[in-house]
């Protein structure tokens, strides 16, 4: 694989976007000529959080496609997307999961 682009990027004095595209030969574990992965992170008690990640690397028994792996949960949701609607739905769901934490209303669920 060839890395194609990387940012790490702070949306806030807590909260950073990291984002990752690599350029790869089509294979069996990727779904198409690019991987992605995208990290939403956040600083709570001292250390940084991955609240969600979304990639499409190999998963489950080696099951390829976007996926979504959300704090506190071992599952993960596979979902059809690109790298600019991963990007979208990273930014939603790692707001709505640290506000959850927030009001101690997260359960690795919802």
């Amino acid at each position: 694989m060839k890395l194609v682009f990387v940012s790490d990027k702070r949306l806030s004095e807590d909260t950073r976007l990291i984002k990752r595209l690599y350029r790869a030969e089509s294979s069996d574990y990727t779904t198409g000529n690019f991987v992605f992965a995208l990290q939403y992170l956040w600083f709570h008690e001292d250390k940084w959080l991955e609240l969600v990640r979304i990639d499409n690397y190999e998963h489950e028994k080696g099951r390829a496609g976007v996926h979504i792996h959300k704090f506190g949960t071992p599952f993960v949701e596979f979902k059809e997307m690109n790298f600019t609607e991963a990007e979208q739905l990273i930014l939603a769901v790692g707001e709505k999961i640290k506000q959850k934490i927030l009001l101690g209303d997260y359960d690795g669920k919802n």
